[in-house]
């Protein structure tokens, strides 16, 4: 299979993960902390499997990407979603928290690179959120930022 084509497929998958935790997050966001991170189970289970090694590692890599996607909702709910710069701190804080969490099973991450191209496609990929307005967000936002974050993450992970 040619990289062109191993890239597509898995930003459908991301982006797919991304719809399940629009649908999970529609009814599950909470003010707790780890109230939210069932949201995110599809996207850190794909991201530990395609990403991490060894193996052993996947658990806790998936762990620590829900515990990242509950801080990063933390992060949007307290900011005043008045301006796109908050959800974009909310998106930067999550991208790199992703990142960070990777490294563990992926050293190839931890590097300033890597940490910043996911940091700023996070953010970047956030500003969807702000679109659709505080009380309502738009049916794809999260299928958008997994989408992005999670093929940037394999992309670098395989590089």
């Amino acid at each position: 299979m040619t990289r062109p084509l191993k890239l597509i497929l898995v930003a459908v998958a991301f982006a797919g993960a991304g719809v399940i935790t629009e649908q999970v997050a529609d009814t599950a966001i909470t003010r707790t902390f780890l109230g939210n991170a069932p949201a995110v189970l599809p996207f850190a289970i794909l991201a530990a499997v395609l990403s991490v090694r060894p193996w052993w590692l996947m658990p806790l890599v998936a762990a620590l990407h829900c515990a990242v996607f509950s801080g990063a909702v933390q992060i949007a709910v307290s900011l005043d979603s008045a301006h796109h710069v908050n959800m974009c701190v909310a998106g930067l804080a999550g991208g790199l928290g992703v990142a960070l969490a990777t490294a563990i099973g992926c050293r190839k991450l931890f590097r300033v690179r890597p940490l910043a191209l996911l940091a700023a496609t996070g953010a970047i990929a956030a500003i969807p959120f702000q679109l659709g307005g505080p009380d309502s967000m738009m049916l794809f936002d999260f299928a958008f930022w997994q989408g992005a974050v999670g093929t940037l993450l394999y992309a670098l992970s395989k590089r």
